[in-house]
Parts: structure tokens; C-alpha cells; sequence
């Protein structure tokens, strides 16, 4: 007896695994064939999670077999110009499509009696009542988060989505989710050690040989990185071994999404961190000053073109830079946080007092010293009395 209810449970458990991985197939080459149908460019196409087990190329699309054969995703690649809606949709439906086929294979086969019957009893239970619907089953869940997958990355993305001819990818990986769960943690506001904890984590996941990161993760993780490491105290202000890798990060994330606002002003901050003023002036007014700018960006540019101010000796703008977002602040930022902002302003400008300008004076000590002893002409104005009484002695 109990052979007989380890092998059913060994069984059974096998059906799910293998509707499991015969879903995923059956999607991901739905993606694919859709993809082709409406000539959206792909770049990559991962199958499982883990060590990746094969990887080569179908045209310019490159493949990876991984070691546990659960979950995959694809990219698509930029296009010249969007895809048209009906081409979208197709692609996104490609999956569930997969997914429906195999389903009405299933019964189809049970419809013609090829399904054997497994069960010997005295009824004989089909195939299709049990082990292959274990396998529909499994369709049917993945076909529901399926659907919705496609506008809630596409929601939590937004941002990085800006200017982009790509749509959006229908699931993400596991490496997506563990990015999600470190950046939900509410406490790496507050706590300063939990922050560190999630900046840690979140290098990595980039650093990480078999790192399956969707372009929009990978630009999260990246920009998240330059802003928790450019803030006071922050791990980059801590370590200066590590300022080396901030060039690369944010040169990286501008690669991936040149036109997205929040990319270019964490490129402009690092370059600022790393004393090229001119060149991060250059980005931060570009897009600082432009009309429907986050406060949240258009307040943190302004900081940082007022530390590049500062450091360029023009006392002036950076008390104007300073008051400005000051501005900002308290017309656009709620009430809770308004306090944070304003102390955190009149802090930057505390260091900023605190702090000598980085340019150096046109004229050495020697030099001065040298000028203060030359002779020079010295020139007395004339007085109005003595041009009078000069004029009536003439008279």
C-alpha cells in the first residue's frame, strides 16, 4: 500500500513539474513566433534560472537553457520606430496563445479516445480527468498572472520607459523579484543600516556572473545605486574606492536609456561627485530647467548644479540654486516630507559654507607679494573747492 501512494504522490508531483515546464516552453515560443509574425526585434530569450546549461544563437537572437527549466523571459530589442498597438498586443497574447493550443490539444486527444486510461479500476478514469489535468492546470496559471505581468512591469517602469521604441517584456526573472522585494523595504528610508543593507544587495545582483536583469532592472538597480551612494553619508561619500565605480555605473545607465530624464541627472550628479563641473552643469540644466520635470529631480539638480557652482567660485548663482529649490519644495512636496527637504537644503548649504571653493586663485602667493611691491601712479581726483577757487584766482 504504501509503495502504491508513493509512487501516486511521486507521480503527481511529476505531472505539476512537467505542466510547469511544458507551459513555459509553450509560451515563450508563442512570444517568439508572435514576435516574428509582427516583426518586433528580439534580443534575448532565457529559459529556467540557475547555471545557464546551453547558450548559442538563432539570428540575432540569443538563447539560454538554464539549469532549472521553471520561468523564462524575453527581451525585445529597439526598433526603429514603436511597434503599432494590434503588433503589441499580438506579442503579448503570443504566450497565452501557446498556452490555449496546448490546452485544446489536451482535450482533443481526449475528445478521439487517444488518451489512454492509466487508472485500472472498475470505471477507468481517463487520462484527461487526472494527469492531464494536472497539465491544464498548469496552463491556466500561468496564464493568468501572464496577462497582467505586461501593464504592471510596464507601470513600475514608467520612468525608464521614457523615449523607448521597446515594449515591454511580458515577465521578468527571478532576479526582477528580489530587486522588488529589496527595494519594497519601507525602513531603507529611515535606517540607515538597512539602507546600506539594500545598496549591498543591490550590487549584487548587478555584479552577479548569471544575473538575468531585464534593461528596465537593470537601469533601476543602476540609478538607484548613483542616488543612495551620492547622499550624504551615503556608501560612495564613505569610501572614495568606490567613486571609481561610479563613472561606470552612470555612463552604464545613460547607455541603456539616453533619453530618460532621471538617468541623465544621475549621470550629471556623478560627474559633479567627480569634479568634471563643466560636463555635469551641461546635463543637469538640460534637464533641471525642463517643463514637467519631477520635484523630486528638479530639486536634487539644482543641489547638485549649486555644489558645481560652488566649486567654480560663483557665490551668487548658488545662493539663486539654493532658493530655488527651496521654492520647489515647498510648493510641490506634501507636508510630511517638507520638513526632510527643508533640512536637508539647509544642510547642503551648511557644507557648502563649510567648505572653500576648489579654484584657485589666478595669482600665486608669490605673485601677490610681487604685484604689492610695485610702484604704481597714484592718481588724486580733483576736488570741486579747489577747481573753483582755481577758477576765481584766474578770473
Amino acid at each position: 500500500m504504501m509503495p502504491a501512494l508513493s509512487l501516486f504522490f511521486l507521480g503527481f508531483i511529476g505531472l505539476i513539474v512537467g505542466g510547469v515546464i511544458v507551459a513555459t516552453m509553450v509560451h515563450e515560443a508563442g512570444h517568439l513566433l508572435c514576435a516574428r509574425l509582427g516583426s518586433i526585434p528580439l534580443r534575448r530569450m532565457v529559459l529556467g534560472w540557475g547555471p545557464v546549461l546551453l547558450r548559442g544563437r538563432v539570428g540575432d537572437v540569443r538563447l539560454e537553457l538554464r539549469l532549472v527549466p521553471i520561468g523564462a523571459w524575453v527581451t525585445c530589442a529597439e526598433s526603429v520606430s514603436a511597434p503599432k498597438r494590434r503588433t503589441v498586443a499580438l506579442y503579448f497574447l503570443g504566450g497565452v496563445l501557446g498556452n490555449i493550443v496546448v490546452i485544446g490539444l489536451v482535450v482533443w486527444l481526449h475528445i478521439i479516445g487517444v488518451a489512454p486510461i492509466v487508472l485500472h479500476d472498475d470505471i477507468g478514469t481517463p487520462l484527461i480527468l487526472l494527469q492531464m489535468g494536472l497539465l491544464v492546470a498548469a496552463q491556466l496559471l500561468y496564464i493568468v498572472p501572464n496577462l497582467t505581468a505586461p501593464f504592471l512591469y510596464a507601470v513600475r517602469h514608467k520612468r525608464y520607459r521614457e523615449g523607448t521604441t521597446r515594449p515591454p517584456i511580458g515577465s521578468g526573472s527571478w532576479a526582477s523579484v528580489r530587486i522588488a522585494v529589496q527595494l519594497a523595504r519601507a525602513d531603507r528610508w529611515t535606517n540607515e543600516a538597512v539602507r546600506r543593507a539594500v545598496w549591498t544587495a543591490l550590487r549584487r545582483e548587478l555584479a552577479a556572473e548569471d544575473a538575468c536583469l531585464l534593461p528596465e532592472d537593470e537601469m533601476l538597480v543602476l540609478d538607484t545605486l548613483v542616488t543612495d551612494g551620492l547622499r550624504g553619508g551615503g556608501p560612495i561619500v564613505g569610501d572614495p574606492a568606490l567613486r571609481a565605480e561610479l563613472d561606470a555605473w552612470s555612463s552604464r545607465a545613460l547607455e541603456l536609456g539616453p533619453k530618460v530624464k532621471t538617468l541623465v541627472m544621475s549621470r550629471g550628479a556623478a560627474l559633479i561627485a567627480l569634479g568634471r563641473y563643466q560636463e555635469g552643469k551641461t546635463l543637469l540644466e538640460a534637464v533641471g530647467f525642463a517643463d514637467g520635470t519631477p520635484v523630486f529631480d528638479a530639486v536634487l539638480s539644482r543641489i547638485f548644479l549649486a555644489h558645481a557652482e560652488h566649486a567654480l567660485g560663483n557665490a551668487i548663482a548658488v545662493r539663486n540654486l539654493l532658493m530655488e529649490a527651496r521654492a520647489i519644495v515647498r510648493a510641490g512636496v506634501p507636508r510630511p516630507a517638507l520638513t526632510a527637504w527643508i533640512e536637508r537644503i539647509r544642510r547642503e548649504e551648511c557644507e557648502m559654507r563649510s567648505h572653500r571653493s576648489h579654484i584657485r586663485p589666478r595669482f600665486g602667493r608669490r605673485s601677490l607679494k610681487a604685484h604689492a611691491r610695485l610702484s604704481l601712479p597714484r592718481v588724486r581726483p580733483r576736488r570741486p573747492w579747489r577747481a573753483m577757487r582755481a577758477t576765481s584766482a584766474s578770473g
